[in-house]
């Protein structure tokens, strides 16, 4: 048995709480008959569908400034003047490089100083294949002929 006002434990018989001294009831047994089983689950009922609230979105403005494309395409006359600078020898190697590998440099003349350097890299190892060999085959028809060259 427990208190009604405060929650402590009661001996069985008590008249008083021990703990606030508030009088306590009697319990009286209550019996009643067999209880109806209650149903295992209560049905719900089935869900039903609510579309989605729409919301309004606020047009976005486009930006006051027009983006400028990352580089301006090169005029002819930069073309020519970069295939007048490639005709001077080692000063096309060194600018060859500058403009492959420099930080701001133009995207097309990145690209044009990248595929000219390939393609002179292709070139200076198809000219040392062939010169072996082309040594290699002079020196067998030469060395034929027994020192009367």
């Amino acid at each position: 048995m427990f208190c009604e006002k405060c929650g402590n434990k009661l001996p069985d018989g008590a008249k008083f709480c021990g703990g606030c001294g508030a009088k306590t009831e009697p319990v009286q047994p209550t019996y009643t008959a067999a209880e109806e089983p209650a149903p295992a689950r209560p049905v719900a009922p089935p869900p039903s569908y609510t579309p989605p609230a729409q919301t309004a979105y606020a047009s976005q403005q486009p930006p006051a400034y027009s983006i400028k494309p990352a580089s301006d395409p090169l005029r002819v006359g930069q073309y020519i003047g970069m295939l007048l600078l490639m005709c001077i020898p080692l000063l096309n190697i060194i600018l060859l490089f500058v403009w492959s590998f420099g930080g701001s440099v133009n995207l097309n003349k990145k690209n044009f100083a990248r595929a000219s350097l390939i393609l002179g890299a292709i070139g200076l190892i198809l000219s040392i294949v062939f010169g072996a060999a082309l040594s290699s085959i002079l020196g067998e028809l030469l060395g034929g002929m027994g020192g009367y060259y």
